[in-house]
């Protein structure tokens, strides 16, 4: 009889991308598996398409599922399943709270998690690597002989078909070279000014290029900013999916980008990445991993980083970190990219 896996990971889209090599690593060894993975419901079509992973449990902490009634309610799932194991990079108290009363025998997770005496087996977080291969570590209690590093993620054909329509509607040609800009992030202080995107964008535009923009449909003021009536700019914000977003970055010449999300799209595919790293750090393990890539940031300023995620606002006034960092450095950085 096959063992079954649930991974849990209910933070947020980028921090679920990190945690994909758990899963083929787990197949890799194991490919009669059955692996499950809890995730928030905006990050559900993120393994919709993976056929490495069998089962997905959403879990709408701060909706449906949200209060003591609705944990009580998603551990009745959880238990439904009879897992063998539950590996969970997630370190807050409610997921540990929801590991405890799982019923699941075998319980991994972080030394450095909340209520860390759930667990049955404990494993010390490294520091200095990439997050990739902290997740990894959870799986050394099981004595794994093959590992998997890379990110693989998947999308269908209706999203080559969504990008093939939008080289149309804009005649993109096959040699022409697409640029992506994602410029925004869910924390401000993570967001290189919206005015130096608008000129970088320009910049790009007057060379030739042709520029896709990313983000929610909350992020469509700064991106219908930054388009700015440029017919060479093409805003994508609020208007594809996850598949979609996947299909458009594995195609496109380089992606710019603060610390986000997309940079980890990219990492999946190899594309060309320049990571824009303001109150964060590189050291944190969310860099780029694609072969080319560039980290623009402010070296030697002694109040960065101010945090591992950034903040709304700058407690100095300064925005330094960001504020430092100018156009020409990205566009040259681009330029040799490209």
């Amino acid at each position: 009889m096959s063992e079954k896996y649930l991974i849990i990971q209910t933070a947020f889209l980028g921090d679920a991308i990190l945690t994909e090599p758990l899963i083929e690593t787990i197949k890799l060894n194991q490919p009669d598996a059955d692996v499950a993975v809890m995730v928030i419901p905006q990050n559900k079509d993120l393994f919709l398409g993976n056929p490495n992973v069998d089962k997905i449990i959403a879990y709408d902490k701060h909706g449906s599922n949200n209060g003591l009634l609705g944990l009580i309610n998603i551990i009745k799932e959880v238990r439904k399943h009879n897992f063998d194991y539950v590996i969970s990079p997630h370190m807050s108290f409610r997921t540990s709270l929801l590991v405890m009363f799982s019923g699941i025998k075998r319980r991994i997770g972080f030394r450095e998690a909340s209520l860390n005496i759930v667990y049955t087996d404990l494993v010390k977080k490294p520091e200095n690597v990439h997050d990739i291969y902290k997740n990894l570590s959870l799986l050394k209690p099981l004595n794994f002989k093959k590992i998997s590093d890379k990110i693989r993620l998947y999308y269908a054909k209706d999203s080559e078909e969504f990008f093939e329509g939008i080289k149309e509607a804009h005649n993109i040609k096959k040699e022409d070279k697409i640029v992506g800009i994602s410029p925004s992030s869910v924390w401000p202080t993570k967001r290189w000014p919206k005015e130096r995107f608008l000129d970088l964008a320009k910049r790009l535009t007057d060379r030739g290029l042709f520029i896709v923009l990313f983000g929610t449909e909350k992020d469509s003021k700064i991106t219908q900013y930054i388009k700015n009536g440029n017919s060479r700019i093409i805003d994508l914000a609020g208007k594809t999916s996850l598949n979609d977003l996947f299909c458009v970055i594995s195609k496109i010449s380089l992606l710019i980008t603060n610390d986000s999300a997309p940079v980890h799209i990219a990492s999946a595919y190899n594309t060309p990445t320049i990571d824009i790293f303001g109150p964060t750090s590189p050291s944190f393990g969310f860099a780029p991993l694609s072969e080319k890539s560039k980290i623009i940031e402010v070296n030697n300023l002694k109040c960065r980083p101010c945090s591992k995620h950034g903040s709304v606002s700058c407690k100095h006034k300064h925005f330094k970190c960001m504020m430092d960092i100018d156009v020409d450095q990205v566009y040259e950085a681009a330029l040799e990219l490209l």
